[in-house]
């Protein structure tokens, strides 16, 4: 394996840089991204994947792949090409993701040959209730490494057995979400239009004000991380309880975890 495709879901940046900590300690050359967290899809939708190494990185929101990478990824195609599957996740738990992961991957016609689930700052995580604060830090970078190593291991031996990961089937049913979404403070927003620009779905509109379509928002707080004068807030009484249950149950640090 000479060189690496690196596909990644990445709304907050954290599955992006796991993608990219663990494709530069698989002893490759020439790395390919493919970032489909925005709905411009023209270079994976002309791509087809052979005998090159892929690698897929994606969030895990409530226990399941994202709705809307599930749809981006189905525009790839593959014949029969291996691929390292990797889902983040905030601390909870990634509950049936890699399971769907793997087996999406399969129907695309990639061959997983190793999976791996990695822990990044959750999207809900602030100042005053850190959630997988910083993540992922020095020492997951390692894990990255360490996880690599396995996998150019297992590709040095020719073993192309598929790998065996986790989760149930059906996967875990999702509740209907509500239509909302984070708000601008007027006098905060210098109406830069950051936040449109890092929204995936692309339903935050930059006029005389922040508008934002929250029947399509899928609470990735993308907007909100981003914003570099903190005019963006998700801070609905609904988000409270949410945050408020994370930051109570979810804050002892979790380790990522492989199979190889």
């Amino acid at each position: 394996m000479s060189s690496i495709n690196l596909i990644y879901f990445s709304p907050t940046n954290t599955s992006k840089k796991i993608a990219q900590y663990i494709g530069r300690e698989l002893d490759v050359q020439v790395i390919s991204e493919f970032d489909i967290t925005k709905p411009d899809l023209t270079d994976l939708e002309s791509k087809r994947f052979e005998n090159e190494l892929t690698l897929m990185a994606i969030p895990v929101y409530k226990g399941r792949l994202p709705k809307e990478a599930v749809a981006r990824l189905r525009k790839c195609k593959a014949n029969k090409a291996p691929v390292i599957i990797v889902v983040v996740y905030g601390n909870r738990e990634f509950d049936d993701a890699l399971l769907e992961l793997n087996d999406l991957s399969i129907e695309l016609g990639f061959v997983p040959i190793a999976a791996a689930a990695f822990i990044g700052e959750h999207s809900y995580s602030s100042e005053d209730k850190p959630i997988a604060h910083n993540r992922p830090d020095c020492e997951d970078i390692l894990k990255a490494k360490e996880f690599a190593n396995k996998v150019v291991a297992k590709i040095q031996n020719t073993d192309e057995s598929q790998v065996k990961v986790p989760g149930n089937y059906p996967y875990k049913e999702l509740p209907q979400a509500l239509a909302m979404a984070p708000r601008t403070i007027a006098e905060n927003c210098s109406l830069c239009g950051i936040c449109a620009d890092v929204c995936p779905m692309n339903i935050i509109e930059i006029k005389e004000s922040v508008i934002t379509n929250a029947e399509d928002c899928i609470w990735c707080c993308a907007c909100v991380k981003s914003c570099p004068e903190d005019a963006r807030l998700f801070d609905t009484p609904f988000m409270g309880q949410i945050k408020n249950m994370l930051f109570k149950n979810c804050s002892e640090r979790k380790e990522p975890e492989f199979f190889v």
